[in-house]
């Protein structure tokens, strides 16, 4: 289960780093990407801190903001139509894509096995 977390830690990271390495390929895709560094750190961030939450709220907080992330993180080429620049949207759908899925997976063993309540009781004692 922490591996999915790690997971998209480690995609939130990549998200954030690449605006920088595909301005080696593209000349302006700075422009294009550059909320991508926003999105890979809230994505990196709140992954870390799903991994070290011990209450149901932080962990809720942290799956909500993953998600979304994970979702604005898919449709932005979309939104922001990124002409020509076919690796990057590819990137965002790629790693929205799987973010979200990872983030869905995660809220479905949750609920499935009631681990919030299990891990804050099992901690609590």
């Amino acid at each position: 289960m922490k591996r999915l977390l790690w997971t998209n830690m480690i995609l939130g990271i990549w998200l954030m780093i690449s605006p920088f390495a595909l301005l080696t390929l593209y000349r302006g895709v700075f422009r294009a990407t550059w909320e991508d560094f926003l999105f890979g750190f809230l994505i990196a961030s709140f992954s870390f801190c799903r991994l070290v939450s011990h209450s149901s709220e932080e962990i809720m907080l942290s799956d909500w903001v993953i998600t979304t992330t994970g979702v604005v993180t898919l449709i932005n080429p979309l939104l922001y139509n990124y002409y020509g620049i076919t690796l990057a949207t590819w990137n965002n759908l790629l790693i929205g894509g799987i973010v979200l899925l990872i983030a869905m997976v995660q809220d479905w063993k949750d609920s499935d096995t009631g681990s919030w309540d299990a891990h804050h009781h099992h901690r609590a004692h």
